[in-house]
């Protein structure tokens, strides 16, 4: 089974290499960005998850709880999609 094909101009993390790989398109060649820490992009993911959590657990109003929910799991999507390999 072939890994999904790395999307260009945004950060993507690679199970394979156990990095975070940026591929931009620079005269018609493939040029690689690597590194081991996460880019800025998924730590503002992961800092929106963090703050919502904790309005999660001191939230009592159900609705509002389920809102809560739905926009963790939104953010939680996005971090995800930038993940390459299956």
């Amino acid at each position: 089974m072939n890994a999904p094909e790395l999307k260009f101009n945004e950060w993507n993390w690679s199970e394979k290499d156990n990095k975070w790989v940026y591929v931009e398109l620079r005269e018609g060649k493939k040029v690689y960005k690597y590194s081991v820490n996460p880019p800025k992009e998924f730590m503002k993911l992961n800092d929106q998850i963090i703050k919502l959590n904790k309005k999660l657990i001191h939230e009592e109003e159900y609705d509002k709880n389920i809102k809560l929910y739905k926009k963790m799991m939104d953010i939680s999507k996005k971090m995800q999609s930038m993940r390459t390999d299956p």
